[in-house]
């Protein structure tokens, strides 16, 4: 592996001062894209899950809270460090949202140092490992895991993945036991904040495969077969505890997406359009890469295979593959880091498909980093003709794509201001889609801008006819407005279509109330019953209706209700793998 680049030294900077004045300049270009989000209003698309709505996490760090952070799969997965460090933003801010949005900042300004940490233990020189993360902190793919305050598992995870290579790259070197107890609990920290690290033993071995043949230009399979297999062991030793906590965080969150109904069958996505999907996403990730144009929170996947698109995945990944293979004697690491790359997408790529979207701009968070040690191999080995600093020169004309990036980053987290304005870019940049739609027509009704609300309502149930959620939402949307013989209707069409919900049938005993026809609300109500909320329920209405039900709260008490709360929106949760 080639030695550290010394050229901070011969500028007269010692190591502390450089590593300083790293850590600043990532965080004043960190900050000045993303100081803004600390006005910005949470997105329901997983932020009431998170945090607005959870009753859990509103209570704050409880000796109960951290319980059920360790015990529930509500969220699709099992990630209670994501839970706590929600609940510990709750002691701190409270109500104060705009605490809870900065603190992202700060671990994507950490994330973007240990960037930089790890593209030096590679050996990439110290002024280009800093200009390309620069590039990761000001990119605009990494605003969603930024500017969207339930993306805190994602900066949790990532920080803690990052140290965890950081730490075997030490650890397998001075083979102390002390690291590797820090680096196992790294990982571990890493797997139960977010599932996005389960590659990771993969790509370990990646590295070590890459560092074996660099150092055997010559290798002979005849010849040194008996070395190969002494890495194998080695190698399979050493991997051995990752591997195993890998697989079972994955079979785990595998489990827990099964059954909160995420994962889509073969008999909905056909295994062609999973590779197809898979390999069409991995060309728009590569190309918006270098040009991050037209980007929003949520792109629906087509039921039909886009041929085009597929084609234009599967020859930039072969040429990847080709470039890589051709620079592998000069830059070894530009293997390592493309398959880097590639192995990280494994998990959210769409082979097992979990909701309805294509792809994800947060899913480019750690693939990222292998493009950017590809890059920083490539140019530590490329020299400039009567250039006296190539490493330098290249570094310049990196830093400057990464103020570029910057500048259009700046500009796409004004999107993320509000749901409103988040919704509507995903519609007009990704197309129409059930979750969006449901989600910017609930918004819409929060806001109380009625009359708009109610067309989208009415195009939703036009488009998604079987969707309960959708019939419930416009019957909610009728009783705002005092509508409450077609709230009525609009409800029980809802109850026959989704029988096993509870909400339907409170909100109908609701609706009846107000039309004061109090003996078929007492009955209707008497009907939920069996269907009666956990009391570990998450969800601040689930608790409602709860109480409601247990006559906590009397009867008489409801016909004094606004509908508040009544809009059902869209939980990301069914949209995202790995969360």
């Amino acid at each position: 592996m080639p030695p550290r680049h010394s050229l901070t030294q011969s500028r007269g900077f010692s190591p502390f001062t450089w590593e300083f004045l790293v850590a600043a300049s990532l965080g004043i270009s960190v900050f000045a894209i993303y100081l803004q989000v600390g006005g910005h209003r949470p997105i329901p698309f997983d932020d009431s899950l998170y945090l607005t709505s959870n009753a859990w996490v509103q209570g704050g760090l409880t000796w109960e809270g951290v319980v059920w952070a360790f015990t529930n799969v509500d969220a699709a997965n099992w990630h209670p460090v994501t839970w706590l460090s929600h609940m510990v933003d709750q002691e701190i801010y409270g109500a104060t949202l705009g605490g809870h949005m900065i603190e992202n900042v700060f671990w994507h300004w950490g994330n973007s140092f240990l960037v930089y940490c790890l593209l030096g233990r590679l050996g990439i020189p110290r002024v280009l490992s800093f200009s390309l993360a620069l590039v990761f902190a000001c990119h605009p793919l990494n605003v969603e895991s930024t500017a969207w305050l339930s993306q805190r598992k994602n900066q949790v995870s990532t920080y803690m993945l990052i140290g965890a290579i950081v730490l075997y790259l030490d650890w397998r070197k001075s083979g102390r036991r002390f690291t590797l107890c820090l680096l196992t609990l790294s990982y571990a920290v890493s797997l139960m904040a977010k599932a996005m690290g389960v590659s990771l033993p993969l790509i370990l071995t990646i590295y070590e495969a890459v560092i074996f043949f660099a150092a055997r230009p010559g290798f002979s399979f005849r010849r040194d077969r008996q070395e190969l297999q002494r890495w194998f062991w080695v190698t399979t030793k050493r991997m051995l505890p990752f591997v195993m906590a890998a697989g079972g965080v994955a079979a785990a969150t595998l489990v827990a997406q099964k059954d909160a109904g995420a994962v889509a069958s073969i008999e909905t996505i056909s295994l062609l359009l999973r590779f197809a999907n898979a390999f069409a996403a991995i060309g728009t990730y590569l190309r918006t890469f270098f040009l991050p144009a037209e980007l929003c929170m949520f792109y629906p996947i087509h039921e039909q295979i886009d041929w085009s698109e597929t084609s234009i995945g599967i020859v930039l990944v072969l040429i990847g593959l080709g470039f890589a293979g051709v620079w592998a004697r000069r830059a070894p690491l530009m293997v390592f880091g493309y398959l880097w790359f590639l192995v990280s997408l494994l998990p959210v790529i769409g082979l097992v498909q979990v909701g309805s979207q294509s792809h994800a701009d947060r899913y480019m968070y750690v693939p990222m980093i292998g493009l950017l040690i590809m890059l920083g191999d490539l140019f530590r080995s490329l020299s400039i003709p009567k250039c006296r600093n190539s490493p330098l020169a290249l570094a310049g004309v990196v830093m400057a794509f990464g103020l570029g990036m910057g500048g259009s980053a700046y500009n796409y987290v004004t999107f993320w201001r509000n749901p409103e304005t988040a919704y509507r870019r995903s519609l007009e940049v990704g197309g129409i889609s059930f979750s969006m739609l449901a989600n910017l027509t609930a918004t819409l009704v929060n806001l109380n801008y009625f009359k708009t609300a109610e067309a989208y309502a009415q195009a939703s149930v036009r488009l998604w006819p079987d969707r309960a959620m959708v019939v419930g939402n416009l019957a909610s949307l009728q009783a705002f407005m005092g509508k409450y013989e077609e709230a009525e209707q609009g409800y029980r069409r809802a109850i026959r279509m989704e029988p096993e919900n509870v909400e339907h049938r409170y909100m109908l005993a609701l609706t009846l109330l107000q039309s004061n026809k109090n003996d078929e609300a007492e009955a209707t109500l008497q009907t939920a019953l069996p269907l009666i909320p956990a009391a570990d329920d998450w969800r601040a209405s689930r608790r409602m209706i709860r109480a409601v039900l247990l006559r906590e709260i009397p009867t008489s008490a409801l016909k004094l209700h606004n509908f508040n709360g009544s809009f059902e929106q869209e939980p990301g949760r069914a949209a995202d793998p790995k969360r």
